[in-house]
């Protein structure tokens, strides 16, 4: 019990000092269940400190902009944190590619199972100076439900390149979160090789 009440100390510490960095546009709400989460624990009750620290990073996740902690290149992905990456950052032409993405500061939505996770993405290609040569028809749709509010989710598309010549180029990728509409774009740089 111990072990547990010093890791959720440490965790409420580190969230307090987290929260604190972030500015004071955030501290109010963020800091303050993190405050109450660590007055919980120092009187014993580490269960009410849990949910206090939950509630803490839930507004923390909220007021956050949407982000990719992981964003990379693999040759398959079973999920969240489950990937075997892509040596290196150099396919040959019409190679399959697969990205792995993990999102933070991404919304859920109340259904009748639990929380909706939905993301929609959409795929350009662009040369070496930013010139769009290709791009998606339409966007690839990614959704989990789940009976908790999950924080960890993973996207992974999949496409085959076009006939690209030998050369250097970025992939790019515009994850909108369909939930809350927050977008961000995930830009790769990758190779053709020769």
């Amino acid at each position: 019990m111990k072990d547990r009440a010093s890791r959720i100390s440490g965790i409420a510490m580190a969230g307090a000092l987290l929260f604190a960095a972030c500015g004071a546009a955030m501290a109010g709400e963020v800091a303050d269940k993190a405050a109450e989460a660590e007055t919980l624990l120092q009187t014993g009750k580490s269960a009410e400190a849990q949910q206090a620290l939950d509630a803490a990073v839930e507004a923390f996740w909220k007021s956050a902009p949407l982000t990719f902690r992981n964003a990379r290149f693999v040759d398959a992905a079973k999920g969240f944190g489950d990937y075997t990456a892509h040596a290196g950052n150099s396919f040959a032409p019409s190679a399959n590619l697969q990205v792995y993405l993990e999102p933070q500061g991404f919304g859920w939505a109340e259904v009748a199972d639990g929380y909706k996770i939905a993301f929609s993405s959409e795929i350009e290609i662009r040369n070496a100076s930013g010139q769009i040569l290709t791009r998606s028809a339409t966007p690839a749709l990614f959704e989990k439900v789940s009976r908790n509010k999950n924080r960890e989710f993973q996207i992974t598309v999949g496409f085959q390149l076009p006939a690209l010549k030998a050369g250097d180029y970025v992939l790019v990728l515009n994850v909108t979160d369909t939930t809350t509409g927050r977008s961000a774009p995930v830009e790769l740089p990758f190779t053709v090789s020769g």
